[in-house]
């Protein structure tokens, strides 16, 4: 009997090693290109969220700019500042509607520091005041120390009445124009049996109105008492005084997902009673804003200029502002600049003051 030897061979120990070396460099290369697009999608995905925040910050800051001054009626080229003591409070002190400080410039909105809230050293700041949105229309008013009725209508000693509700509580900032003059006080009273608000003076209002006359007169009247009387016919206009301050603060926050600052909105709040002075409530509207730079734009004048170039009336002036961010991804590791680094980018964007340019 013949036995047939086998054909068969094993595999020798240098193509094992060969193989699981092939196999090696494969899953490297598949391990490399996952972790590429995984980085890939992180920036792409942190660029995304950089401009959408970007977006964010320059719709809702330019809301205010445009608005900036008042937007009915004669556009408040000749506005009478009823509020008393106005310069010791920002938000009541009326410089055309837009101030802006650069960054060592101090304002009262808000303090430069390291808390919670405070603004970032070397960033600038800007005020803004403005009427609200909704303009009500005046039916009658009584400018005298009694109560009279006008146009049918009993109203209380210096009230307005309105052709709707106002949505005004005694204690808010209000502006009322026509198209000769406008004027800022701080409501008084409301009835809202007749839709009407008083611009009396009361001593339990802060900061209260410094006379009863809505009469337009350079200097102002403040008395304590009737001032200068105007009339504002039926069709006049009433509004909100609203005043809104964007800077650079810090919020608290400082890790791997979270930038340490961002873009606050700070202004007075509602009134309650108006018995206290109205609180500033911060508002954080976009976090990982590091820093803002607002350059001004005189009308007559072909460049920018920093706040600090600009003094007195020259804000009245404004007709143009361009803002500067500089935003970076909450998350950490989100650029290739440095390990755990995150993207940052410079934005800017140019706002027309309508009030000024109409």
């Amino acid at each position: 009997m013949r036995i047939k030897s086998s054909t068969q061979r094993g595999v020798s120990l240098i193509e094992v090693m060969v193989t699981l070396a092939i196999g090696l460099v494969v899953s490297i290369a598949a391990i490399a290109m996952v972790i590429s697009n995984r980085s890939a999608y992180k920036s792409t995905e942190a660029l995304s969220r950089i401009q959408e925040s970007t977006r964010v910050a320059f719709e809702i800051m330019s809301r205010d700019l445009r608005a900036a001054g008042v937007n009915s009626c004669s556009g408040g080229t000749r506005v009478l500042n009823l509020l008393a003591d106005p310069t010791t409070r920002w938000w009541s002190d009326w410089t055309g509607g837009l101030r802006g400080f650069d960054a060592d410039g101090v304002s009262g909105a808000a303090a430069i520091g390291s808390g919670v809230g405070e603004r970032v050293a070397g960033t600038d700041l800007i005020e803004v005041m403005h009427g609200g949105t909704s303009a009500l229309t005046v039916s009658g008013h009584n400018s005298s120390n009694a109560e009279a009725t006008v146009n049918g209508v009993a109203l209380p000693a210096y009230s307005l009445a309105l052709q709707q509700p106002s949505g005004l509580s005694a204690g808010d900032l209000a502006i009322v124009c026509d198209f000769e003059s406008t004027a800022l006080f701080q409501v008084s009273a409301v009835n809202e049996t007749n839709n009407s608000i008083q611009h009396a003076v009361v001593a339990d209002k802060v900061p209260g109105n410094c006379s009863s006359g809505l009469a337009y007169r350079t200097p102002v009247t403040c008395d304590g008492g009737e001032g200068s009387i105007k009339l504002f016919a039926p069709g006049a206009q009433v509004m909100r005084l609203e005043a809104a301050a964007w800077y650079v603060g810090n919020n608290g926050r400082n890790g791997p997902g979270s930038s340490p600052t961002s873009l606050y909105r700070v202004g007075p709040s509602a009134s309650a009673g108006g018995s206290v002075v109205l609180p500033l409530v911060p508002e954080e509207i976009v976090e990982g804003v590091t820093n803002m730079q607002v350059r001004y734009m005189l009308d007559g004048e072909a460049d920018y200029r920093t706040a600090d170039s600009i003094t007195g009336v020259g804000w009245r002036n404004i007709i143009g502002v361009e803002i500067a961010l500089d935003i970076e991804a909450p998350e950490s590791g989100t650029s290739t600049a440095a390990a755990g680094a995150r993207l940052t980018r410079t934005l800017r964007h140019v706002v027309n003051l309508r009030n000024r340019v109409l």
